[in-house]
């Protein structure tokens, strides 16, 4: 069974993580599926925009990082296909939204805040409860910048949907089945105007971070040149 099902609804592709019986916990074949998908649906030009879900009442409940072994190995290649997912979110180049149907946890959190924008269910809880565990939310840390990250680590604490809204790392906390088209919805909204402008300005987000002001600036100078110029060939 394929541990990632695509479907298409219109000119938005649904990427549904399908390892309900283990909480849709990402395995490293999970990742790589996730990867080429994303990156397909790149390159696709009928497709507008993707939504991230889960099977059955679970988003994610994080990795799944024993099946790769207790070699150093294979828990590099682990950790190397989760980067690559991560990556390939930030690379996308169109709109992304999470339809967090259930618990995000963990790496299921993580995976939620790389979304561009976050429906989450109005019973659903959101957490990285590493250190309970023995462990730390080292990937989470590479794209979350919130000021309540440490109190939400060291306390292995799992908030409410209303909290998550509150602190923006979620959009709006809707009724279960109400979830998946809002995200839906939420693609086809954003992609109204000029794809390729959308791309540059998304593309040009995810390569500032870090930069200095100067060299953002910088950055910034050359995307608004080429976005004025596909707004142009757009227009004649």
């Amino acid at each position: 069974m394929t541990q990632v099902t695509e479907s298409r609804q219109g000119r938005v592709t649904i990427l549904t993580m399908n390892r309900p019986e283990a909480g849709n916990r990402v395995t490293q074949e999970m990742a790589e599926q996730l990867t080429a998908a994303l990156n397909a649906a790149r390159r696709d030009p009928q497709v507008a925009g993707c939504v991230l879900t889960g099977h059955g009442d679970v988003f994610c409940l994080g990795g799944e990082y024993w099946t790769s072994g207790s070699a150093v190995a294979g828990r590099a290649e682990f950790a190397r296909a989760h980067v690559d997912l991560l990556g390939a979110m930030a690379r996308f180049g169109k709109p992304l939204v999470g339809a967090v149907n259930g618990n995000a946890h963990a790496g299921g959190f993580a995976l939620s805040v790389a979304c561009d924008l976050v429906y989450i269910a109005d019973d659903a809880t959101m957490g990285l409860p590493e250190v309970s565990g023995g462990l730390f939310p080292f990937l989470a840390l590479a794209i979350l910048n919130n000021e309540m990250l440490f109190d939400i680590v060291y306390n292995a604490r799992l908030m409410d949907a209303k909290e998550a809204c509150r602190l923006y790392l979620a959009n709006a906390a809707l009724p279960r089945d109400e979830v998946l088209p809002r995200a839906i919805e939420a693609v086809e909204s954003a992609t109204s105007g000029n794809a390729e402008v959308l791309m540059l300005g998304r593309d040009l987000y995810h390569s500032m971070r870090g930069l200095t002001p100067e060299a953002a600036l910088d950055q910034s100078r050359f995307s608004l040149i080429a976005a004025l110029s596909a707004r142009d060939s757009a227009a004649k």
